[in-house]
């Protein structure tokens, strides 16, 4: 008895483990090429919960394309049922080379596995075909550069085959300054040829960099992701090679393309840099204005100064401008405007100053300027704009000598405020009197009679129009008229006729009370 029942468990732990849950990793393809992506797949069977992996093991030898994505599948073998769960991710290669996705812990069932180790091929290139059908290109505008100036970069796509955009990574270069020129949405393809090969082409991404630092730097490639429809290769000569099935003999595959990596030479800034520099690359103006000519003493001035210009132009501040000592000056409010000039970086930027006199005489502001390198020639510029010179009058009232008690935004208002008090006396109104006197209300009276009068007049034509007997009345006359001209046999009793439906249209009379004979 004992024998057997040792027997017995010893078979039920073996079902046990031959039952047991099991997880494993798969791949679809173990060589691929640099532009190719691949299926990665973990299987869990017989578990109660979808597993879950870290893969972050993986990121640096691959770029997750998509992924995870969840799947569920039942089967029936000899009346046994088995549940498979899956997560399956879409890879790209990095690199190429001899690539191998480690193990991995995977939890599922409550329970931590371990799964197999896979190796990847990833060739350098696909195919001639491949690789002359679908690629992106960087183009850039300038290769050696001065550190501030602008480098233009453009992403183009060209393809010879069929294929619909699924993503696309845009780069953030490092080192870089970036300022954003074109995205369209969605990229227009037109003809283009290289080499006599046509090719359809479209503009990715358009950017402009500005290097910060001087050295070799790396403008980082772009990553697209693409649906490519792709024509299955048959041996066997069969129906459906005929052009009329061609649809059905093509299959759509996922691709990653990527540029290549492009290196830019920065260089530092020539000989005899200003002391006054601040970092300005490009070509720019300078323009100020103040609103007004004459003020008085403790009232408000704005004082207004407008850069404008080609390069980094938001990259640089102005030098420290040294106004008059018996002035008090509030931080400036600054405003961007980016304007459309092709491939450069262009824009406008308003500096506006709250000046405040404490003193009476003629103020005269220094001249304001900018020193610049202009990237074309290697050359040092200035630009400037003529000093200003407004007349400040003595104040009227003494009890405004100083900014004590008043916060920065009540002086703020002192531009839009204090300017445009006025002298004026107010008509006051009397207490008991109304304060709305007939005269200004009577425009009002008139145009709402006016408004409104044409609707009984419309309604009274409307209903004299509509009734059958007033517009019989109305045409009794030309209609007798028109019949006395009709020949007749016997004119008397056409006139008798004639004169009996005038009388009877014309006053609404009954036939009744009547003789046309009589």
């Amino acid at each position: 008895m004992l024998y057997n029942l040792r027997f017995l468990f010893i078979c039920v732990s073996v079902i046990n483990v031959l039952t047991a849950s099991s997880v494993r990793a798969t791949v679809d393809a173990n060589s691929i090429s640099i532009n190719e992506t691949f299926t990665f797949k973990i299987e869990a069977q017989d578990v109660d919960k979808m597993p879950s992996a870290n893969i972050s093991s993986l990121l640096d030898d691959f770029t997750i394309v998509s992924g995870p994505a969840q799947q569920t599948n039942y089967s029936w073998t000899n009346g046994k049922s088995t549940s498979t769960k899956s997560l399956s991710w879409t890879l790209a290669p990095n690199r190429s080379g001899r690539l191998v996705i480690p193990e991995l812990i995977i939890s599922a069932g409550g329970n931590k596995y371990r799964t197999n180790s896979i190796r990847i091929n990833v060739k350098k290139s696909g195919t001639v075909a491949s690789s002359k059908e679908l690629f992106v290109l960087t183009e850039v505008d300038k290769d050696e550069i001065f550190m501030g100036e602008q480098v233009t970069v453009t992403y183009k796509l060209y393809t010879r085959v069929q294929l619909g955009l699924e993503k696309i990574d845009y780069p953030k270069s490092v080192g870089f300054w970036q300022e954003d020129l074109s995205t369209p949405q969605p990229p227009r393809f037109n003809r283009t040829s290289i080499k006599g090969v046509e090719y359809q082409v479209a503009t990715l991404y358009k950017v402009a960099l500005f290097p910060t630092k001087t050295g070799s730097l790396e403008i980082s490639p772009m990553s697209v992701t693409a649906q490519v429809r792709t024509k299955q290769k048959n041996n066997r000569r069969s129906i459906w090679d005929d052009p009329f099935f061609s649809s059905f003999n093509n299959r759509t595959i996922k691709k990653l393309i990527r540029t290549d990596p492009v290196k830019v030479k920065v260089k530092s800034y020539p000989d005899g840099q200003p002391a006054d520099f601040t970092g300005a690359v490009g070509d720019f103006n300078i323009r100020t204005w103040v609103d007004t000519s004459e003020v008085r003493m403790n009232e408000a001035i704005t004082l207004n100064i407008e850069l404008r210009g080609t390069g980094n132009i938001n990259m640089f501040s102005m030098p420290e401008i040294n106004f008059p000592g018996d002035m008090d000056v509030f931080p400036p409010n600054s405003s961007f405007e980016k304007e459309k000039l092709w491939d450069q970086y262009t824009g406008t930027i308003l500096w506006e100053y709250i000046l405040i006199p404490r003193g009476a005489g003629k103020y005269q502001l220094p001249r304001i300027q900018l020193s610049y390198l202009n990237p074309k020639n290697g050359s040092w510029n200035k630009t400037g704009a003529k000093p200003i010179s407004f007349n400040v009058l003595p104040s009227d009232d003494d009890f405004i000598s100083s900014t004590n008690g008043f916060t920065k935004e009540e002086i703020s208002l002192l531009g839009s405020d204090i300017r445009y008090n006025t002298t004026k006396i107010s008509d006051w109104v009397l207490r008991n009197e109304p304060t709305i006197s007939i005269r200004s209300f009577s425009p009002h009276i008139l145009a709402a009679i006016l408004f409104l009068l044409p609707i009984p007049i419309t309604r009274f034509k409307g209903h004299r129009s509509n009734n059958a007997s007033i517009r019989q009345s109305k045409k009794a006359l030309k209609k007798a008229l028109k019949n006395l001209k009709s020949p007749e046999e016997d004119p008397f009793i056409q006139v008798s006729r004639v004169i009996y439906v005038y009388l009877k249209d014309r006053f609404f009379l009954s036939s009744e009370h009547l003789d046309p004979l009589s």
